[in-house]
């Protein structure tokens, strides 16, 4: 029997290197875009969330403004449906009474924080409680991608 050799010349040699080197470039690019779209995406994941710390802070400024109110109330009412009525009278703007539940919104953009508490009884050093306070995001559908 005949025994073959298998020998690789140069050119073979040459059509590996570039095989190889050719693939290390796709990978490196494959990296960079990959890269890439992390940092966008952690970018608008950051300002969303920005946004949303400013809408908290708004809410918790309405908030204390409530407090001040239901503070100022409690002193001088005789009982919950007078403190009720004293609350609703001195009702900082944008917020709605409905019995003893307090709402309000606190828009941003395409983005709203509705809020809601329970008011407490005059004489309770708990003056109010969370009920609510849910992030709503409106997309408009233009920027919807199918």
């Amino acid at each position: 029997m005949n025994k073959r050799k298998i020998a690789l010349g140069p050119g073979a040699a040459s059509l590996i290197l570039i095989v190889v080197a050719l693939s290390l470039c796709m990978l490196a690019m494959l990296s960079i875009i990959g890269a890439k779209n992390d940092y966008n995406l952690c970018a608008r994941s950051a300002g969303m969330i920005e946004k949303v710390y400013e809408l908290s802070a708004q809410s918790e400024q309405k908030l204390a403004e409530l407090d001040s109110v239901l503070v100022s109330c409690a002193k001088d009412s005789a009982g919950q449906e007078d403190y009720l009525a004293r609350v609703a009278e001195k009702l900082p703007e944008g917020m709605e009474i409905d019995g003893d539940q307090v709402s309000w919104s606190e828009p941003l953009d395409n983005r709203s924080l509705e809020c809601t508490v329970q008011i407490s009884e005059p004489n309770d050093s708990v003056r109010f409680k969370w009920l609510s306070h849910k992030l709503i995001v409106v997309e408009p559908e233009e920027d919807w991608e199918w």
